[in-house]
């Protein structure tokens, strides 16, 4: 029997915490979020992101669960809409990945 573990709670070098790794469409929703959030100042609905990625509104629910599963996002029980948040890690990253340093909503 294979056991699969799942890495919690590791820190890098630098501090920052792993997160798991994600599969290339996840990458593809994550990266969208991110983007998404720096052009509008707001988040994606979740039907937004199933249009964005060509996919049922049923697929990018189970998307985005896979992502707060993975401590890449989580749902802000405040708003009944545009509830999908992404982690500080995950902004981090994205922030890296896009060569940016500044806040996601700068004040």
């Amino acid at each position: 029997m294979v056991e699969s573990t799942q890495v919690t709670g590791a820190t890098l070098p630098d501090g920052g915490r792993l997160l798991p790794v994600l599969s290339a469409r996840q990458m593809e929703a994550l990266r969208f979020i991110y983007d998404y959030a720096v052009e509008h100042r707001d988040y994606p609905t979740g039907p937004e992101i199933a249009e964005r990625l060509g996919i049922s509104k049923q697929g990018a629910a189970s998307m985005v669960g896979t992502l707060v599963k993975k401590g890449y996002a989580f749902k802000d029980k405040n708003f009944s809409e545009r509830n999908i948040r992404l982690t500080e890690v995950a902004i981090e990253r994205m922030q890296r990945e896009a060569g940016r340093s500044a806040e996601l909503f700068p004040q």
